[in-house]
Protein backbone atom coordinates (compact mmCIF):
# COMPACT_ATOMS: atom_id res chain seq x y z
CA UNK A 1 0.00 0.00 0.00
CA UNK A 2 2.77 2.35 0.90
CA UNK A 3 4.57 1.60 -2.35
CA UNK A 4 1.49 2.40 -4.40
CA UNK A 5 1.08 5.68 -2.51
CA UNK A 6 4.68 6.67 -3.33
CA UNK A 7 4.18 5.99 -6.99
CA UNK A 8 1.03 8.08 -7.01
CA UNK A 9 2.84 10.98 -5.35
CA UNK A 10 5.70 10.80 -7.92
CA UNK A 11 3.34 10.71 -10.85
CA UNK A 12 1.50 13.73 -9.49
CA UNK A 13 4.78 15.71 -9.18
CA UNK A 14 5.71 14.90 -12.77
CA UNK A 15 2.33 15.97 -13.99
CA UNK A 16 2.67 19.22 -12.06
CA UNK A 17 6.04 20.04 -13.64
CA UNK A 18 4.76 19.19 -17.11
CA UNK A 19 1.86 21.49 -16.53
CA UNK A 20 4.19 24.29 -15.48
CA UNK A 21 6.34 23.96 -18.58
CA UNK A 22 3.28 23.68 -20.82
CA UNK A 23 1.81 26.83 -19.25
CA UNK A 24 5.04 28.90 -19.65
CA UNK A 25 6.11 28.86 -23.31
CA UNK A 26 9.87 28.52 -23.91
CA UNK A 27 11.63 31.70 -25.11
CA UNK A 28 14.85 31.62 -27.17
CA UNK A 29 16.71 34.71 -28.55
CA UNK A 30 19.30 34.74 -31.31
CA UNK A 31 21.79 37.60 -31.21
CA UNK A 32 23.72 38.00 -34.52
CA UNK A 33 26.93 39.95 -34.15
CA UNK A 34 28.38 42.18 -36.92
CA UNK A 35 31.12 39.66 -37.55
CA UNK A 36 28.49 36.98 -38.30
CA UNK A 37 28.79 35.12 -35.00
CA UNK A 38 25.49 34.07 -33.29
CA UNK A 39 24.66 33.87 -29.58
CA UNK A 40 21.55 31.77 -28.74
CA UNK A 41 19.91 32.26 -25.34
CA UNK A 42 17.50 34.50 -23.52
CA UNK A 43 18.03 38.25 -23.17
CA UNK A 44 17.33 38.95 -19.53
CA UNK A 45 18.58 42.51 -19.17
CA UNK A 46 20.38 45.59 -20.59
CA UNK A 47 22.77 47.67 -18.57
CA UNK A 48 25.74 49.94 -19.24
CA UNK A 49 25.20 49.67 -23.01
CA UNK A 50 25.35 45.81 -22.97
CA UNK A 51 22.79 43.03 -23.35
CA UNK A 52 22.75 40.28 -20.69
CA UNK A 53 22.03 36.97 -22.42
CA UNK A 54 21.40 33.74 -20.52
CA UNK A 55 22.77 30.81 -22.48
CA UNK A 56 23.02 27.10 -21.65
CA UNK A 57 26.64 27.81 -20.70
CA UNK A 58 25.92 30.78 -18.45
CA UNK A 59 25.44 34.49 -18.82
CA UNK A 60 26.99 36.49 -21.66
CA UNK A 61 27.37 40.28 -21.92
CA UNK A 62 27.14 41.67 -25.48
CA UNK A 63 27.92 45.31 -26.35
CA UNK A 64 25.12 47.01 -28.19
CA UNK A 65 27.44 48.47 -30.89
CA UNK A 66 28.62 44.90 -31.75
CA UNK A 67 25.10 43.60 -32.47
CA UNK A 68 23.92 43.37 -36.07
CA UNK A 69 20.38 41.93 -35.50
CA UNK A 70 18.37 40.17 -32.78
CA UNK A 71 15.83 37.47 -33.62
CA UNK A 72 13.34 36.63 -30.87
CA UNK A 73 11.31 33.38 -30.99
CA UNK A 74 8.34 32.45 -28.85
CA UNK A 75 6.78 29.00 -28.15
CA UNK A 76 9.56 27.07 -29.84
CA UNK A 77 9.12 28.92 -33.19
CA UNK A 78 11.54 31.53 -34.54
CA UNK A 79 10.21 34.98 -35.00
CA UNK A 80 10.24 36.48 -38.44
CA UNK A 81 13.24 38.63 -39.23
CA UNK A 82 13.01 42.28 -38.36
CA UNK A 83 10.98 44.31 -40.84
CA UNK A 84 12.10 47.56 -42.44
CA UNK A 85 11.75 50.73 -40.48
CA UNK A 86 8.56 51.67 -42.30
CA UNK A 87 5.59 49.97 -40.65
CA UNK A 88 2.02 49.59 -41.74
CA UNK A 89 -0.58 51.75 -40.06
CA UNK A 90 -1.73 50.12 -36.82
CA UNK A 91 1.31 47.88 -36.46
CA UNK A 92 2.25 46.96 -32.94
CA UNK A 93 4.60 49.50 -31.33
CA UNK A 94 7.17 48.40 -28.75
CA UNK A 95 6.50 48.88 -25.09
CA UNK A 96 8.95 51.63 -24.12
CA UNK A 97 8.18 51.12 -20.45
CA UNK A 98 10.33 48.01 -20.48
CA UNK A 99 13.98 49.10 -20.81
CA UNK A 100 14.97 45.82 -22.46
CA UNK A 101 12.25 46.07 -25.08
CA UNK A 102 13.02 49.79 -25.59
CA UNK A 103 16.65 49.00 -26.43
CA UNK A 104 15.74 45.98 -28.58
CA UNK A 105 13.14 47.87 -30.62
CA UNK A 106 15.55 49.71 -32.93
CA UNK A 107 17.46 46.53 -33.61
CA UNK A 108 14.31 44.56 -34.39
CA UNK A 109 12.92 47.22 -36.71
CA UNK A 110 16.22 47.75 -38.61
CA UNK A 111 16.17 45.67 -41.79
CA UNK A 112 19.03 43.38 -42.54
CA UNK A 113 21.43 45.05 -44.96
CA UNK A 114 21.30 43.84 -48.53
CA UNK A 115 24.74 43.09 -49.77
CA UNK A 116 25.06 43.06 -53.56
CA UNK A 117 27.20 40.31 -54.98
CA UNK A 118 30.66 41.48 -55.65
CA UNK A 119 31.57 41.96 -59.29
CA UNK A 120 34.97 41.02 -60.56
CA UNK A 121 37.15 44.07 -60.73
CA UNK A 122 38.06 44.76 -64.32
CA UNK A 123 41.52 46.15 -65.00
CA UNK A 124 41.39 49.86 -65.59
CA UNK A 125 41.64 50.76 -69.23
CA UNK A 126 44.27 53.41 -69.73
CA UNK A 127 42.78 56.55 -71.22
CA UNK A 128 43.22 56.92 -74.91
CA UNK A 129 46.13 59.11 -75.69
CA UNK A 130 44.90 62.19 -77.47
CA UNK A 131 46.88 63.15 -80.53
CA UNK A 132 49.28 65.97 -79.83
CA UNK A 133 47.77 69.31 -80.53
CA UNK A 134 49.90 71.39 -82.78
CA UNK A 135 50.96 74.57 -81.13
CA UNK A 136 49.18 77.53 -82.57
CA UNK A 137 51.58 79.89 -84.19
CA UNK A 138 50.51 83.46 -84.37
CA UNK A 139 50.45 84.68 -87.96
CA UNK A 140 53.16 87.17 -88.78
CA UNK A 141 52.04 90.74 -88.60
CA UNK A 142 50.79 92.12 -91.84
CA UNK A 143 53.29 94.41 -93.50
CA UNK A 144 52.30 98.05 -93.40
CA UNK A 145 50.62 99.23 -96.56
CA UNK A 146 53.02 100.69 -99.01
CA UNK A 147 52.58 104.31 -99.74
CA UNK A 148 51.24 104.84 -103.20
CA UNK A 149 53.88 106.78 -105.02
CA UNK A 150 52.53 108.45 -108.12
CA UNK A 151 54.54 107.66 -111.23
CA UNK A 152 56.99 110.37 -112.15
CA UNK A 153 55.98 112.72 -114.88
CA UNK A 154 57.59 111.96 -118.22
CA UNK A 155 60.68 113.98 -118.88
CA UNK A 156 60.19 116.94 -121.17
CA UNK A 157 62.29 119.84 -122.48
CA UNK A 158 62.41 122.99 -120.38
CA UNK A 159 62.33 126.51 -121.74
CA UNK A 160 65.54 127.53 -120.02
CA UNK A 161 67.30 130.49 -121.62
CA UNK A 162 71.08 130.66 -121.98
CA UNK A 163 73.07 132.71 -119.51
CA UNK A 164 73.35 136.40 -120.40
CA UNK A 165 77.12 136.25 -120.67
CA UNK A 166 78.89 133.29 -122.29
CA UNK A 167 82.61 132.89 -121.58
CA UNK A 168 84.65 131.27 -124.35
CA UNK A 169 88.09 131.35 -125.93
CA UNK A 170 90.00 129.86 -128.88
CA UNK A 171 93.34 128.18 -128.53
CA UNK A 172 94.90 127.19 -131.87
CA UNK A 173 92.47 124.84 -133.56
CA UNK A 174 90.43 124.28 -130.38
CA UNK A 175 87.34 126.11 -129.27
CA UNK A 176 86.67 126.25 -125.49
CA UNK A 177 83.33 127.03 -123.87
CA UNK A 178 84.25 128.27 -120.40
CA UNK A 179 80.58 128.53 -119.42
CA UNK A 180 79.57 124.93 -120.30
CA UNK A 181 83.03 123.35 -119.99
CA UNK A 182 83.55 121.65 -123.33
CA UNK A 183 86.13 121.82 -126.09
CA UNK A 184 85.96 120.87 -129.80
CA UNK A 185 87.95 121.14 -133.03
CA UNK A 186 87.78 124.48 -134.94
CA UNK A 187 89.29 124.73 -138.41
CA UNK A 188 92.06 127.28 -138.41
CA UNK A 189 90.50 129.47 -141.14
CA UNK A 190 87.01 129.45 -139.59
CA UNK A 191 85.64 132.44 -137.73
CA UNK A 192 83.16 132.79 -134.91
CA UNK A 193 79.86 133.88 -136.35
CA UNK A 194 78.23 135.84 -133.55
CA UNK A 195 75.18 137.25 -135.40
CA UNK A 196 73.52 133.89 -136.06
CA UNK A 197 73.28 133.01 -132.37
CA UNK A 198 70.58 135.55 -131.68
CA UNK A 199 68.74 135.79 -135.01
CA UNK A 200 67.14 132.41 -135.65
CA UNK A 201 68.36 130.04 -132.98
CA UNK A 202 69.59 130.32 -129.40
CA UNK A 203 73.09 128.85 -129.77
CA UNK A 204 76.09 128.55 -127.46
CA UNK A 205 78.42 129.20 -130.39
CA UNK A 206 78.20 129.59 -134.17
CA UNK A 207 81.13 129.56 -136.59
CA UNK A 208 81.54 129.59 -140.38
CA UNK A 209 84.15 129.57 -143.11
CA UNK A 210 85.43 132.74 -144.78
CA UNK A 211 82.87 132.53 -147.62
CA UNK A 212 79.90 131.88 -145.30
CA UNK A 213 79.09 128.78 -147.36
CA UNK A 214 79.50 126.49 -144.30
CA UNK A 215 77.87 127.01 -140.89
CA UNK A 216 78.29 125.10 -137.59
CA UNK A 217 76.15 125.69 -134.45
CA UNK A 218 76.27 124.17 -130.91
CA UNK A 219 72.93 124.22 -129.12
CA UNK A 220 71.86 123.13 -125.59
CA UNK A 221 68.44 121.84 -124.41
CA UNK A 222 67.69 121.19 -120.73
CA UNK A 223 65.24 118.42 -119.77
CA UNK A 224 63.12 118.02 -116.62
CA UNK A 225 64.44 114.48 -116.18
CA UNK A 226 66.47 112.05 -118.23
CA UNK A 227 66.95 113.50 -121.70
CA UNK A 228 65.58 111.82 -124.80
CA UNK A 229 68.20 111.77 -127.54
CA UNK A 230 65.72 110.72 -130.20
CA UNK A 231 63.44 113.64 -129.52
CA UNK A 232 63.01 116.06 -132.38
CA UNK A 233 63.76 119.20 -130.34
CA UNK A 234 67.07 119.80 -132.13
CA UNK A 235 65.51 119.09 -135.51
CA UNK A 236 62.72 121.54 -134.71
CA UNK A 237 65.34 124.22 -134.24
CA UNK A 238 66.93 123.29 -137.58
CA UNK A 239 63.56 123.70 -139.23
CA UNK A 240 63.59 127.29 -138.04
CA UNK A 241 66.79 127.85 -140.03
CA UNK A 242 65.99 126.02 -143.30
CA UNK A 243 62.96 125.41 -145.43
CA UNK A 244 61.64 122.02 -146.59
CA UNK A 245 63.58 120.14 -143.87
CA UNK A 246 63.83 116.39 -144.53
CA UNK A 247 65.72 113.78 -142.52
CA UNK A 248 67.76 111.40 -144.67
CA UNK A 249 69.38 109.00 -142.16
CA UNK A 250 69.83 108.34 -138.42
CA UNK A 251 72.41 106.22 -136.55
CA UNK A 252 73.53 105.65 -132.93
CA UNK A 253 77.11 106.79 -132.38
CA UNK A 254 79.38 107.68 -129.48
CA UNK A 255 80.83 111.06 -128.63
CA UNK A 256 83.25 111.63 -125.74
CA UNK A 257 82.35 108.16 -124.43
CA UNK A 258 78.67 109.16 -124.21
CA UNK A 259 75.81 107.80 -126.32
CA UNK A 260 74.84 110.06 -129.19
CA UNK A 261 72.53 110.15 -132.21
CA UNK A 262 73.79 111.26 -135.65
CA UNK A 263 71.37 112.41 -138.34
CA UNK A 264 71.74 113.73 -141.87
CA UNK A 265 69.21 116.03 -143.52
CA UNK A 266 68.51 118.40 -146.41
CA UNK A 267 66.76 121.78 -146.73
CA UNK A 268 66.71 125.12 -148.50
CA UNK A 269 68.51 128.29 -147.41
CA UNK A 270 67.60 131.38 -149.44
CA UNK A 271 66.29 129.04 -152.15
CA UNK A 272 69.57 127.10 -152.39
CA UNK A 273 69.72 123.41 -151.45
CA UNK A 274 71.81 122.71 -148.40
CA UNK A 275 72.85 119.46 -146.84
CA UNK A 276 73.73 118.97 -143.20
CA UNK A 277 74.52 116.65 -140.28
CA UNK A 278 73.54 116.86 -136.60
CA UNK A 279 74.68 115.04 -133.45
CA UNK A 280 72.80 114.89 -130.13
CA UNK A 281 75.07 114.25 -127.10
CA UNK A 282 73.69 113.79 -123.55
CA UNK A 283 75.40 115.23 -120.50
CA UNK A 284 73.43 115.08 -117.23
CA UNK A 285 69.92 116.34 -117.91
CA UNK A 286 70.99 118.35 -120.95
CA UNK A 287 71.42 117.52 -124.62
CA UNK A 288 74.10 119.31 -126.62
CA UNK A 289 73.30 119.51 -130.33
CA UNK A 290 76.06 120.00 -132.95
CA UNK A 291 74.58 121.09 -136.26
CA UNK A 292 76.70 121.52 -139.41
CA UNK A 293 75.30 122.72 -142.79
CA UNK A 294 76.79 123.59 -146.17
CA UNK A 295 75.73 123.93 -149.80
CA UNK A 296 74.98 120.74 -151.67
CA UNK A 297 78.05 121.18 -153.91
CA UNK A 298 80.42 121.47 -150.90
CA UNK A 299 78.80 118.82 -148.65
CA UNK A 300 81.03 115.92 -149.77
CA UNK A 301 84.13 117.83 -148.66
CA UNK A 302 82.67 119.55 -145.56
CA UNK A 303 81.04 116.34 -144.23
CA UNK A 304 84.51 115.07 -143.21
CA UNK A 305 85.09 118.33 -141.27
CA UNK A 306 81.72 117.96 -139.52
CA UNK A 307 82.56 114.40 -138.47
CA UNK A 308 85.94 115.53 -137.10
CA UNK A 309 84.31 118.25 -135.03
CA UNK A 310 81.74 115.78 -133.63
CA UNK A 311 84.44 113.26 -132.68
CA UNK A 312 86.56 115.95 -131.00
CA UNK A 313 83.72 117.20 -128.80
CA UNK A 314 84.86 116.67 -125.18
CA UNK A 315 83.61 117.81 -121.74
CA UNK A 316 86.33 119.24 -119.49
CA UNK A 317 86.79 121.20 -116.25
CA UNK A 318 86.85 125.00 -116.15
CA UNK A 319 88.63 126.02 -119.37
CA UNK A 320 89.66 129.40 -117.99
CA UNK A 321 92.57 127.77 -116.20
CA UNK A 322 93.73 126.23 -119.47
CA UNK A 323 93.57 129.59 -121.23
CA UNK A 324 95.45 131.41 -118.48
CA UNK A 325 98.14 128.73 -118.49
CA UNK A 326 98.80 129.24 -122.21
CA UNK A 327 98.48 133.02 -122.12
CA UNK A 328 95.30 133.01 -124.23
CA UNK A 329 92.61 135.54 -123.37
CA UNK A 330 89.12 134.56 -122.37
CA UNK A 331 86.39 136.42 -124.25
CA UNK A 332 82.86 137.01 -123.15
CA UNK A 333 80.00 137.17 -125.61
CA UNK A 334 76.92 139.19 -124.66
Amino acid sequence: MMRRASLRRAAGAVAFLVGVFMATPAVSDEVVLKGGKKIVGTIVGFENGMFRVETEFGYALVRKDKVETINITSGGEKAAPAKPATKAVGAERPDFRDPVKRDLAPLQEQPAPIVAPEKPVEPATPPATAPPVAAKVAPPPAPPPKAVVPPPEPSHPLDEPLPSGLAEHVQGTSYYSDTFHFVMFKPLDWKLYEEISREKISAIVAMSDENDRTLLIVDRTVWSGAPDLKNDVVDAKIKGMVENYAKISEAAVEADGQPAIRRSFTGLVDGVEWHGVSAHIAQGNAVFGIIGMTSAENYQFEEAVFNKIIKSFHFIGPAAESGQATGQGVTSRK
